[in-house]
């Protein structure tokens, strides 16, 4: 069974698509109504800007939380979202199944567009599953391109799961099985990384360290960071820098 997904179509012609995916306790509705109602300084959203764009926004599972005994919407449990490296065993056990989940759903979206129009998007835990997707992706031979990449990587108020040395060593800890993961998807994809310092809930220093991470690994890293805007894409600013990311791409 695949994750289910909220679609927002194309406004024009479709020639991208942007793979959103939510936080811990949030939802793909919610997720798509915050980023509708985050403006630049003309008033408009992401969603506006870009018309030829359809978003899609999957939908984490209920999964029990351990610390807190009860049933959470989440892509992989988690014991201290402020010190991710306790307890991994927990986010290992996620990680393994929603994994291949997320790789078909892209799978499904990049055979109407080609591999190289998928933006792959998460904010916090969406953000650290999406990377780790990204890290482990199988290229399969009638998705290959010139480079074997996404169209761009973007993530906000986010941290690293499974920050390892390498990319192997992180591969090998996660220990997914199935095809080769490609190391052309994670050293040729463009990176967006964005985060704010009065973050509450995922501290700017666990943004720093994504990006220091991502770097180490060869990728190409765009870092914003911004005084203000709390969990989530400051306001005006930082919805400018996304455009401007993607527009440097062809958007």
């Amino acid at each position: 069974m695949g994750i289910s997904s909220l679609s927002l179509p194309a406004h024009y012609q479709h020639t991208h698509t942007v793979i959103f995916l939510h936080g811990r306790s949030s939802s793909a509705r919610e997720l798509s109504q915050q980023l509708w109602e985050t403006h630049d300084r003309q008033g408009e959203s992401v969603q506006h800007i870009f018309p030829r764009v359809k978003w899609v926004f999957p939908q984490a599972d209920e999964v029990y939380v351990e610390r807190f005994e009860q049933n959470l919407k989440e892509w992989f449990d988690i014991w201290d979202a402020r010190n991710p490296d306790e307890r991994r065993e927990l986010q290992i056990r996620g990680l393994k199944d929603v994994i291949p989940q997320l790789v078909r759903l892209i799978y499904t979206e990049a055979a109407s567009v080609g591999l190289e129009n998928i933006i792959l998007a998460g904010v916090s835990q969406g953000c650290a599953t999406a990377l780790q997707t990204i890290l482990n992706f199988p290229v399969p031979d009638r998705l290959r391109n010139g480079d074997n990449r996404l169209c761009a990587f973007i993530g906000l108020s986010g941290w690293m799961s499974l920050g390892e040395s390498s990319v192997q060593e992180s591969r090998e800890v996660l220990g997914l099985e199935g095809p080769r993961p490609s190391n052309d998807v994670y050293r040729n994809t463009p990176v967006f990384i964005g985060h704010c310092a009065d973050d509450s809930v995922v501290s700017i220093k666990q943004g720093r360290r994504l990006r220091d991470t991502l770097t180490s690994y060869g990728m190409a890293v765009t870092w914003k960071e911004y005084s203000n805007g709390g969990h989530w894409i400051n306001s005006p600013q930082g919805v400018e820098d996304i455009v401007a990311f993607l527009r440097n791409l062809g958007l």
